[in-house]
């Protein structure tokens, strides 16, 4: 999953954890957060997904007019909804939603939001998610997710660092991954590992290792790739005669990355 889309479902994600938390100004947040992650993906999904913006494609759309249909959130999800009329159906609720999170986020009154109002709008965010990139969740599925949100805003005390995200992407025969955490030599192999393993369930060559954490942006030479293979084997974190994580190696990997 590309790093950005991640981003919209984490906002989702936040925006539920906030609306269930006892903090008094979670569902306010919330909302907003939710908001936001609406607006993230129909910006997104014209912009990075399908790429239309410039007028190249069939359907596209000249940057200046692009411009000015996404200056204003009105103007902006008519658009989407004439490109995925699905989403007409929640035209008029988002709307809504957005101007009550307008007044939430620029009004000095003390006017907030129900809890299940929140949850209702994340709902629906959920649903705009599956309509523009097909991506759904059952229910087991997202309450693992919002665990996940929950452990990465509330780390253990045991824990000095927020754990962080780490998304893959199957390129041909290789593995990419990106996170926006700072990665050791034998951490991006063991994250490079994960990825083959879930996305591939085969063990990788050695150069097929190698290229796989170049192409993620952590370049090492062969020589270091062999002396953190032998770190990793002497601390059990992979298996002697594989390149595979062990079940030590992918609990070491949690404790700082969401997998």
């Amino acid at each position: 999953m590309r790093a950005w889309l991640r981003d919209a479902i984490d906002q989702i994600a936040i925006g539920e954890f906030l609306a269930r938390s006892k903090i008094s100004c979670g569902q306010r947040f919330a909302l907003i957060a939710v908001d936001n992650s609406i607006e993230f993906m129909l910006i997104a999904y014209v912009e990075a997904y399908r790429q239309l913006v410039g007028g190249h494609k069939p359907g596209g759309i000249p940057k200046n007019e692009w411009r000015k249909i996404k200056g204003g959130f009105e103007s902006l999800l008519s658009k989407i909804c004439g490109l995925e009329p699905d989403l007409s159906q929640y035209e008029d609720e988002i709307n809504r939603y957005h101007n009550l999170r307008n007044t939430l986020y620029h009004s000095g009154s003390p006017t907030t939001v129900s809890s299940s109002r929140v949850m209702k709008y994340s709902k629906i965010a959920r649903d705009v998610l599956s309509i523009l990139f097909s991506i759904r969740f059952d229910k087991k599925e997202w309450e693992d997710y919002l665990s996940r949100i929950g452990c990465s805003l509330c780390s253990p005390a045991s824990s000095p660092e927020i754990r962080r995200s780490v998304s893959y992407e199957q390129v041909n025969d290789l593995v990419r991954f990106s996170t926006d955490s700072q990665v050791s030599a034998k951490e991006a192999i063991s994250l490079a590992l994960h990825g083959f393993a879930i996305l591939t369930g085969a063990t990788p060559h050695r150069d097929s290792l190698l290229k796989s954490v170049a192409m993620s942006g952590y370049p090492i030479t062969s020589k270091v790739l062999a002396a953190r293979l032998s770190d990793l084997r002497k601390q059990r974190l992979i298996r002697k005669k594989h390149l595979q994580l062990t079940a030590k190696g992918l609990k070491v990997l949690q404790k700082k990355f969401i997998l």
